[in-house]
């Protein structure tokens, strides 16, 4: 799969590199992005970043997964998104992160907002859905802010680090996204 290139005036999403590598593990390096995300490791290490993007080109080869650096004016790595398609069920499964400096700025909400769109226009989706942790009160603003709608609650779905945590299931489709 051809991984797209997305702007806006502030933000700018494209492939990462393994040039992004250090800037990746500096950025993941943070306990609450480990603490919010299934398969972030802490520490995240430049191995694991450069890990990370490899698997990330493969996904992309094998058209399963479009993951995109979330880049502030073209250069400086603050985040990243993620769209994983089913043709099957012609929806994609959305996920993201951000460093911690570009936090409560509502460069996540443009980002999710930007692949939202990509997900309906460019790769024709039906439906865009996520969930985040209950207890993630700032990834459900985002969720609600980029136009997704709170579709219920899943009991104690996620076991993470010897605890269970509910999530929070949000989801649009396409002509409902478009309206709001």
């Amino acid at each position: 799969m051809h991984l797209p290139t997305m702007t806006t005036p502030r933000l700018h999403l494209m492939p990462l590199h393994s040039k992004h590598g250090s800037r990746l593990a500096e950025l993941g390096d943070d306990p609450l992005v480990a603490a919010y995300t299934a398969g972030m490791p802490s520490p995240y290490t430049l191995a694991a970043a450069l890990d990370f993007i490899e698997r990330s080109v493969l996904a992309a080869e094998r058209k399963e997964d479009v993951v995109l650096g979330i880049f502030l004016h073209e250069e400086e790595l603050i985040g990243v998104i993620n769209l994983r398609p089913s043709a099957r069920h012609q929806s994609g499964h959305l996920g993201y992160w951000m460093g911690a400096p570009y936090r409560n700025q509502g460069y996540t909400t443009e980002a999710v907002r930007l692949v939202i769109e990509f997900a309906f226009d460019s790769l024709k989706l039906h439906r865009v859905q996520t969930a985040c942790m209950a207890v993630n009160g700032a990834s459900a603003r985002v969720l609600e802010k980029a136009g997704l709608l709170q579709e219920g609650v899943s009991k104690q779905a996620f076991f993470k680090e010897g605890v269970f945590h509910d999530l929070l299931q949000f989801g649009v489709i396409g002509q409902d996204w478009r309206l709001s």
